[in-house]
């Protein structure tokens, strides 16, 4: 496995996880919040580490990595939506 792959699924599982973590947790007061903010954090270092492999691969794996640059964007829309700014605003 080259570097770039590893990169790319350590960001894609944290990334998921704590879009996990912050959109459906409720056990703990704030952490819902934080997790949110920290995916925020994420999704920029699984932007990055996406598109990098966007610009490696060819082909199929081209498009599976230029879906895997848009994910974290839709992903954070719906945090900042269902988590951050109704925390912001209460």
């Amino acid at each position: 496995m080259r570097k770039t792959e590893f990169w790319m699924g350590l960001s894609g599982f944290m990334g998921f996880t704590f879009f996990l973590i912050a959109n459906f947790s409720d056990f703990f007061l704030g952490l819902n919040v934080l997790a949110g903010c920290i995916q925020l954090l994420l999704n920029a270092f699984v932007l990055v580490s996406w598109f990098k492999g966007y610009r490696e691969k060819h082909g199929f794996w081209k498009f599976v990595a230029a879906v895997g640059v848009a994910v974290p964007v839709f992903m954070g829309g719906i945090t900042l939506a269902r988590v951050i700014l109704p925390a912001v605003f209460n």
